[in-house]
């Protein structure tokens, strides 16, 4: 048996794996932000496990990830969009993480794509209050 600690919560406390598989169960708790931009979803998760690769690393576990996945009917890369990936140690690095992905595909895609993000910042709330502006 192992004392080395494989789960963390969103605030980065070590749990047991049954915990673990309760909150994973749980969308509102597993996405920290979600967004589409013509298509593309730029997605922020709480992994829950570390995402280093190197596990034996004396640096906080990555506990959160952000990526940024095609529109279902795209079948050739459109530079790099479909190849990003960030990994976060803390809930504010990954909500931070987002914004720069989001801005980066917003980047990548055109500025006038920044018109055509859809989904809330954070589930639960609206775009209303987000100044996508200052953002990109």
């Amino acid at each position: 048996m192992s004392d080395r600690v494989m789960f963390w919560d969103r605030q980065g406390q070590p749990i047991d794996v049954m915990d673990f598989a309760r909150k994973h169960e749980d969308l509102d708790y597993h996405f920290v932000a979600q967004h589409w931009v013509r298509g593309w979803q730029v997605s922020t998760i709480w992994l829950g496990l570390n995402g280093n690769l190197n596990p034996f690393a004396k640096v906080p576990p990555l506990i959160f990830e952000t990526m940024i996945f095609p529109p279902p009917d795209v079948t050739i890369s459109s530079d790099d969009l479909d190849d990003y990936q960030d990994r976060h140690a803390t809930e504010e690095a990954a909500q931070a993480g987002h914004d720069r992905a989001l801005a980066w595909g917003v980047e990548k895609l055109g500025s006038y794509s920044v018109a055509d993000i859809t989904g809330p910042l954070v589930p639960g709330t609206s775009d209303d209050t987000a100044d996508w502006d200052q953002m990109c």
